[in-house]
């Protein structure tokens, strides 16, 4: 220990090249010019840097297996491989995934609390039924015990690679009409686009606005212009590795996921939704 200290006092007390000015004569330093010293010795020896933290929050809804949970993991590592479907457990409890990043040659650091719900709207089925009541409740209640109340972003994730969903539409004429001010905080999201090219993305979704159900209730302009494409590494890799397959899906990877996170990190992190305004007991009854 005594050997320890012995060193580290001289790595501090020692002159060395870097902090040979501590060591000059005072002539009547000009103040800035010695603040600019000051500063440039404190950044060389500066152990713990820290930079400004900007926090979003995210809450991921839609029906089971549509892809959040992909979402929030590929949003933290975009190599990430979802299990096959077949063995696939679904997500049984609300979670809360907290990820960092920064941007290459900035100071920020940005944080993210992605909410993955488990699928909240597997049950809509009629356009004048909603959700269960206690779902929303466990959504709110987690929400809460996590500290993340203000939510700067709600994500509506859907699946377009199959059939036209029914049930999905009607999930979100149930969130149109019973949360209409989300329509500022809300985006959605098309997942399962990892081997599809932007023609082929742009395709699918505005045939999905074109279908009588969606234009009767005018969901294209309840979304406006946030629809976001995502995507995986295809869990058939595992089995049946393939560079070509792997090499295009995961430049398309990269590329849908910059596209996402560069607009959270663009939101205004004062300009929020808290989930306190919501107001479960008079728009939700038990199926």
């Amino acid at each position: 220990m005594a050997k320890y200290i012995s060193t580290y006092a001289c790595q501090i007390n020692c002159p060395t090249e870097r902090q040979s000015w501590m060591y000059e004569t005072d002539n009547l330093p000009d103040f800035n010019e010695m603040m600019d010293e000051v500063k440039k010795w404190s950044n060389q020896n500066n152990k713990y840097l820290i930079r400004h933290t900007i926090t979003h929050n995210l809450l991921l809804m839609g029906k089971t297996r549509a892809g959040k949970t992909t979402i929030a993991k590929v949003i933290e590592n975009p190599c990430y491989i979802p299990p096959d479907g077949k063995i696939y457990s679904e997500t049984k409890q609300i979670s809360v995934h907290s990820v960092s990043t920064t941007l290459i040659n900035s100071n920020n650091i940005y944080s993210f609390n992605v909410i993955d719900t488990p699928g909240m709207f597997d049950k809509v089925k009629q356009q004048n039924k909603t959700i269960k009541n206690d779902k929303i409740k466990r959504t709110i209640d987690k929400c809460m015990e996590q500290d993340v109340t203000n939510i700067h972003l709600f994500a509506f994730v859907i699946n377009l690679q199959t059939n036209l969903d029914i049930e999905d539409i009607y999930s979100m004429i149930f969130v149109k009409e019973n949360y209409p001010f989300l329509h500022e905080y809300i985006c959605l999201i098309v997942t399962h686009s990892e081997e599809t090219n932007w023609q082929q993305r742009e395709d699918k979704i505005n045939d999905f606005f074109q279908s009588d159900l969606v234009q009767k209730n005018n969901l294209k302009n309840f979304f406006g212009k946030k629809i976001f494409f995502m995507g995986s590494l295809r869990p058939e890799l595992v089995n049946y590795p393939n560079k070509q397959s792997v090499r295009q899906q995961i430049i398309n990877v990269h590329q849908m996921r910059d596209i996402f996170i560069d607009y959270i990190i663009h939101l205004d992190s004062n300009h929020f939704f808290n989930i306190h305004h919501v107001d479960i007991s008079n728009t939700c009854h038990l199926l």
